[in-house]
Order: C-alpha cells, then structure tokens, then sequence
C-alpha cells in the first residue's frame, strides 16, 4: 500500500508517518502545505492518502476533493482531532477517519479495512454497471442498457444538481467561477469553493459506489463530466431523430418521435435555474416540429386517406394546445380537421375556447384569417 500524509503540525505529520512505515505501509510523500501536495500530485504514486482535515487556507475536506478529481479510485482516511469532525467525514464517504493523537489499535483496525478496500477494487475493475443512458427530459435519471432506472444514492441536492450540469454542459468544460456563480450565486465565494469541491467529492463517490464509468475530468482550471462511448443522453438523441425524420418527411416516427419519445421537458421536475434556457429551446423545438408536422399531413396525404391524416393531425394539434394553450395555430388546425371530418360541434367548440383564451389572457380578437375562416363556415351552415 502507496500513501501519502498531509497535517500542517510537524509532529502530527512525522508521528502518523513513522507509524504507517511500521505497519508496512509505504508513505511516497509528507507534507505540510497541502498546495504542495496538489502540484506533485501527478508526480507521485499513492492510493491512500492521510488528511489531516484542520488546516489554513485549504481544508482537509476540499483538498480531498480536488485529489479525487484527479484520481477518483484515491482512499481518503480524514485525520482529525475533533469528534464532530468524523461525522462529517463519513458524510463524504471517506475510507475511514482517525482521530488525534492516533492509537495504534484503531490504526490498524483502518489498514485492514484499507487493504480490504484495495482487494475489492482490484477485483472488480471489470465489473462495471452497464449505463446506456443518462435522461434529462423530464427528471434527472440513469437508465441501464434494458431501460431501467439505476437506484443512485446521492449524498447531497446540491452534489446531484452539480452531477446535471456537468451533463448539461456536455463536452463545454465550465471553469470553477463558472459552476460556484450558477450553483452557489448568493454565497461566501471561499464557502462556496469549498461546497464545490465537496459536491465533486460526492459526485465521485456516488459514482464509485454505484460502479458506473464516469469521471470527472480536471484540466486548465476548468472541469469535464467524461462518459463512456457507448452513453447517450436522451435529449441529444431526441433531437436528433426528430431532425432526421423531418428530413425524410418520415410523418410515423416524426409523430411517434413527438408524441411518445418526448417524456417531458428539459429536467423540468428539477427546478434547476440554470435549465430554463435549454429547457425553452426544447419547448420551442418541439412546438415548430409539431405544427410541421401537423401541415404535413394537410399538405402530403392523398385524398384517400384524408380522414386518416386528419385524425392524425387533430392528435397532434391537441398535444400542443395542451402544452402551448396561447398558440392560435393549434385551435385553427383543430377546426379545420374537424371540419373535413364533418364534426361541426368540435369546430364551434375550438373557436370559443380561441375567442374566451385570447379575451381572458390579452384582450385580443382571433387574428383576422381565423375570423375570416369561422365566419365563412358559420354563414355556409347557416345558408
């Protein structure tokens, strides 16, 4: 076993070092300022290291999470000489915790369970979770390759929040301003940098514990969710078919793309600020599809099966004044539709409820082509 030991007291760092080296543990670095310990980091082999959680400028619980940014199979054994301490630690799912000054017994009651640890690790390297797709229509979730939702046991709001947006962002590697000004806005910028690297220390052990192969990348300041090749999140999947069977006026995907595919808006059972923007592009994405679509079947069915598209149609003008009740084109489609099927009461019902939205909502008239149309139908019923 590789350890490394970081305490900012001299005699607490040569104390714990002397011990592990007893214990047939090889300690490759001790250190005092932990910004030391981040700049050789990559030079040093360790699989453990000892932090001494207590230490200026840089906490014990935040250089944890930045050495697991780096490397998240690290064990972090938290050494501290305050029992609340250890409850924190454990909140963090570190490896274990000691307590000050360090008693030989509880000591290698740690190894073992270290070394037990490592075993374990090394044995399931090749076992890992099958993932095939991570969901943000609707709610945040990871399906397995069947479908299924995996059950992952967040430690935080605040960690799972984090864990979206790195999704979110995709292959755009956000900056660490960046992720405390979106998630942390209104906080203490040097509390907030912590609850940060204490989220990215969540995120990595819930992805550990669940033994999915995502990790959390580190480079130039800035940090990268990376997912495995065979992962597909399914916004990006979504869009991309509804564009494909656009393309090829494939009108059955399209509406099966539209009215079954589409579980939900962008992460809109999150109530994540930062999504409001994306999550409005997909509304409008999915609204411009839907009326192309809806046209299509006007425009492109033969006259034999008219009544078959208009039914069709009537499925998809109903979805979007469900979702989008302001929109004018949703009522007028609906009305014609039902029109050609001979369902006059439907279409005197669709212009009332046009006339009584738009009174209520902006005080307006049906736009004038709408009227024109109403008031031609109207006179010819009653000719």
């Amino acid at each position: 076993m590789k350890a490394i030991v970081i305490d900012d007291e001299s005699p607490a760092l040569d104390s714990l070092t002397r011990l592990l080296e007893r214990n047939g543990v090889s300690v490759v670095g001790a250190f005092r300022d932990p910004r030391e310990v981040l700049a050789k980091q990559e030079q040093l082999r360790f699989e453990v290291a000892f932090v001494d959680i207590e230490m200026p400028e840089l906490s014990g619980l935040e250089l944890a999470a930045r050495l697991q940014t780096a490397n998240p199979e690290l064990h972090i054994v938290f050494v501290t000489a305050y029992e609340q301490y250890a409850v924190e630690a454990f909140e963090l799912d570190a490896a274990d915790y000691l307590l000050k000054p360090v008693q030989l017994g509880r000591l290698d009651m740690t190894l073992k369970r270290l070394r037990a640890k490592l075993a374990k690790g090394e044995a399931s390297d090749d076992k890992a979770a099958s993932m095939r797709m991570l969901c943000l229509l609707q709610r945040l979730a990871i399906h397995d390759e069947h479908g299924r939702s995996l059950d992952i046991q967040w430690r935080t709001a605040k960690a799972r929040e984090l864990f979206a947006y790195l999704v979110h962002c995709g292959d755009r590697s956000p900056s660490k301003d960046e992720l405390i000004d979106t998630l942390w806005p209104d906080g203490d910028v040097d509390k907030a940098a912590t609850l940060l690297h204490t989220s990215l220390y969540h995120i990595r052990q819930t992805m550990k514990n669940a033994n999915l192969p995502l990790k959390i990348e580190y480079k130039e300041g800035r940090y990268r969710l990376v997912l495995p090749d065979s992962a597909i999140i399914d916004a990006l999947q979504w869009e991309h078919a509804v564009a494909a069977a656009a393309d090829h006026v494939d009108v059955d995907k399209w509406q099966e793309l539209l009215l079954e595919g589409y579980r939900g808006d962008y992460l809109e059972a999150e109530g994540f600020l930062w999504a409001e923007q994306e999550r409005e592009r997909m509304r409008a994405f999915w609204l411009e599809h839907a009326l192309r679509l809806a046209g299509a079947y006007e425009t492109n069915a033969p006259s034999a099966s008219l009544e078959a598209g208009s039914a069709k149609a009537i499925a998809i003008y109903q979805k979007v004044q469900s979702r989008f009740p302001e929109i004018e084109d949703s009522y007028f489609g609906l009305m014609r539709h039902y029109d050609a099927l001979g369902q006059s009461a439907e279409v005197y019902h669709q212009y009332t409820s046009l006339v009584s939205m738009l009174g209520e909502e902006f005080g307006m008239r049906p736009k004038p082509d709408i009227q024109t149309w109403f008031d031609e139908w109207y006179n010819g019923r009653l000719a």
